[in-house]
């Protein structure tokens, strides 16, 4: 039988410091988290951080780095996909909306459902929020991309050039409703009395700002609806 391949202590060390900084960075902020927290949370010392990352700075960097690179499969094929259907649906509007549907339905539930984001989706909000210095490590990597497809799919809606300001705008009004529901999550569960989201409000957040979305470009009623001009 082959024998074990013996693990890179190095590597594990370097991946624990990752995890630990992603954590804490998430609750508490870059500039709240401490070396001392950081060890004691990862089981390393002061003199890995330095070593893996040249300092604390070095390793709140590699964490955003290495979100953008964790975060890939499940924005950059959603994003191809979304970049196809604008192109098969040419001028026909109404064919862009289950594309739209499902990219929004998939964020909701990416950024306050999935537990692959439980730490990493606060750490962009807090990004959002509180831009640092490495924000364009986010912007470049994860932000921009998806900014962009969202800006493409209201310039096909309105058929208006991509980089038009009101395309761009009506993108980041889009983003918006997601994000508002991260950063302000209290607020609704005060309001509602929830004590978090679970999948089924979820998903019935995703249908009402789904519908709002569609709304907000033109899209939210069939033409020839019966209630149209009511």
């Amino acid at each position: 039988m082959p024998k074990d391949i013996p693990v890179n202590r190095g590597d594990e060390t370097r991946n624990q410091l990752l995890e630990a900084g992603l954590q804490l960075f998430s609750i508490q902020g870059y500039e709240s988290v401490s070396t001392r927290q950081l060890t004691k949370e990862s089981g390393a010392n002061i003199a890995a951080i330095n070593y893996h990352f040249g300092g604390k700075e070095g390793l709140y960097r590699a964490v955003l780095e290495q979100l953008v690179i964790d975060t890939e499969p499940y924005f950059g094929p959603g994003l191809k996909k979304i970049q196809e259907s604008i192109l098969a649906a040419a001028e026909d509007r109404q064919k862009l909306v289950p594309a739209i549907t499902g990219l929004t339905n998939n964020l909701f539930r990416l950024f306050l459902q999935d537990d692959f984001m439980r730490w990493r989706a606060p750490l962009v909000m807090r990004e959002y929020a509180n831009p640092s210095e490495n924000f364009d490590i986010l912007y470049k990597g994860r932000i921009e991309p998806l900014h962009r497809t969202i800006t493409a799919i209201a310039a096909a809606v309105l058929q208006k050039p991509i980089d038009d300001e009101e395309c761009v705008i009506r993108a980041h009004a889009i983003i918006g409703q997601i994000v508002v529901f991260g950063i302000a999550r209290v607020v609704l569960w005060k309001r509602l009395e929830w004590d978090g989201y679970t999948p089924e409000r979820v998903s019935m957040i995703a249908d009402i700002a789904t519908q709002s979305v569609l709304n907000s470009i033109g899209l939210g009623a069939s033409e020839g609806s019966p209630n149209e001009g009511n």
